[in-house]
């Protein structure tokens, strides 16, 4: 059986008359033909399933186009497109408002479900265009793309097929029902904003306060007995306020300030914008194993998961914007203790050398030594410091371990291409901050310690000997029994398993552009026919 990466495998066929065939030919001239206003591209798919049909029409039964009109409603109500799936010449026909030779009513149905097959299969996007450090695989059901199409046009199963195709994943399912709410919560007429002006704290009072109630009550945030019209900022709209900032990852002080006022005011289609951009993000990355560590970017966390089940949940510091840490997937296999820090040439650069050049005691503060390429130990005093970075820099910089080690006590390794890791830090006190964007693109994990217990997954390795072990000063590398995995990922919309929907700040600002990605028209990409990847993309 073909994988449904196959989709774009498939050889095109010869071409006989009548009225399909007749139609079929010219879209495979052309390249593409126009339909009741839509465009229907050539796809190997596409002729081959015609071909297996013996250029008879495919779609002779009502049942098959009941069930195309209901998966269009469904990927709607999943975030997708529906103009990319021709949902209102579908619902034409059904409806006998719209007035089609045979031929042509036939492929604009079977480019439909094609169009759904693969972004339910690759998503619409294909996510290397916006994150090059991409490395997830989809694992698809082994079968034949256009028996199983023959299949469920003939006799029925587009919804059941489409199913097998769908994240099956609880993350996925409370965004579809996220979704479903804030689209409601739009139709109701979606929610006030709270006008621009000084700080709001509890026992202020005014007009702005009644605008905050009606703003929190829209969502939840405040009780739905607490009163929308008091000018009062009483403590139940402090709690209200709090809750607020908790489920925007903002610092939950009770007051509205310029960030607090900033999300309050976020209209709603921009938060129905954001859950529709992490459902595709999640149609793309569905095949996260149940043991795991997720490193979620956005979320500034790191979390550990056995057989489903989360036995750790830190705060992290990622990185800066203009250093960010990359998106991809990989395995940790080993742990290192009192780490030393060699300096990467990217810091080397803009950080390292200039700081040196301004303190001449900077090496020894940050208990440093130069070495050569071949790790023999260069005098600080015989380099001319003041050459560099303009020219190329001949020595390596490396940190002794130590408490202010910037890898602090330990570091997390997974070796990969974009020479991140996990690791301590002796910033600790940053783990305090809602926003925690300040690494050069490695992961600054706050309960390092416990991560490194599970995963050594051994009772000697508690953490008296971990501590022990550290209290050595000397650098020990301890591998994993066995390699486990890790998925650098980046979701700037959560549900908890209450319901309650948190929304992140986008640090590396991605949604804008791929919620533009979902809204634009689709095209044959020729360049990726034949890979396991979507083979439309966006105009």
């Amino acid at each position: 059986m073909l994988c449904l990466c196959a989709l774009s495998l498939l050889p095109q066929r010869g071409l006989a008359g009548g009225p399909m065939q007749s139609l079929l030919q010219q879209l495979a001239a052309q390249g593409q033909v126009v339909i009741a206003g839509e465009t229907v591209y050539d796809l190997p798919v596409t002729q081959s399933f015609y071909a297996g049909k013996h250029y008879e029409p495919a779609w002779t039964k009502p049942i098959a186009l009941n069930e195309l009109s209901a998966a269009i409603y469904e990927a709607e109500r999943e975030g997708m497109n529906p103009d990319d799936y021709h949902q209102r010449q579908v619902q034409a026909l059904l409806d006998g408002t719209l007035a089609l030779d045979s031929a042509s009513r036939d492929l604009l149905l079977t480019d439909a479900l094609v169009r759904l097959t693969y972004h339910y299969a690759f998503g619409k996007v294909d996510p290397r265009d916006y994150v090059s450090s991409w490395n997830f695989d989809r694992k698809l059901p082994q079968i034949d793309p256009v028996q199983w199409a023959a299949d469920v046009v003939s006799n029925g199963g587009i919804l059941s097929g489409l199913e097998q195709l769908k994240p099956t994943s609880p993350m996925y399912r409370q965004l579809v029902g996220a979704l479903a709410k804030y689209r409601s919560i739009e139709a109701a007429g979606g929610w006030t904003t709270v006008d621009p002006g000084p700080t709001l704290h509890p026992g202020d009072s005014g007009l702005r306060v009644i605008q905050l109630r009606r703003r929190l009550l829209v969502e939840g945030d405040l009780p739905a007995h607490a009163s929308p019209e008091s000018t009062v900022f009483d403590d139940i709209l402090e709690q209200a306020t709090i809750r607020f900032q908790k489920r925007h990852h903002l610092d939950a002080d009770g007051v509205v300030g310029k960030k607090t006022l900033a999300a309050l005011n976020v209209p709603v289609q921009r938060r129905i914008g954001q859950i529709r951009v992490n459902l595709e993000r999640s149609r793309v990355l569905q095949d996260i194993p149940a043991t795991a560590v997720i490193v979620d970017i956005a979320g500034f966390e790191v979390s550990l998961f056995r057989d489903g089940q989360r036995l750790l949940r830190s705060r992290a510091q990622v990185g800066r914007p203009y250093r960010s840490t990359p998106t991809f997937r990989d395995r940790i296999t080993y742990i290192e203790f009192n780490p030393t820090w060699t300096v990467p040439p990217t810091i080397l650069k803009k950080d390292t050398l200039p700081a040196i050049k301004r303190d001449p005691g900077y090496l020894q503060t940050k208990n440093m030594q130069v070495l050569t390429r071949d790790g023999k130990v260069v005098d600080p005093a015989s380099v001319n410091w003041q050459l560099y970075p303009q020219q190329g820099f001949p020595y390596l910089l490396r940190q002794r371990p130590g408490p202010n080690n910037s890898l602090g006590r330990l570091k997390v390794m997974f070796p990969n291409e974009h020479m991140v890791y996990l690791h301590d830090t002796p910033s600790k006190d940053l783990f305090s901050r809602s926003e925690r964007t300040f690494s050069s693109g490695c992961i600054r994990v706050e309960e390092i310690m416990e991560l490194a217990e599970l995963l050594l997954d051994d009772p000697a390795w508690d953490q008296a000997a971990i501590a022990r072990v550290i209290g050595e000063q000397k650098t020990k590398r301890v591998s994993l029994r066995q390699p486990m995995p890790i998925y650098l990922v980046y979701w700037t919309v959560e549900v908890r398993d209450d319901g309650t929907v948190e929304f992140k700040s986008d640090p590396y600002q991605r949604d804008g552009a791929l919620l533009k990605a979902l809204e634009r028209p689709l095209r044959p990409d020729p360049e990726r026919i034949g890979q396991q990847s979507p083979a439309y993309r966006q105009q």
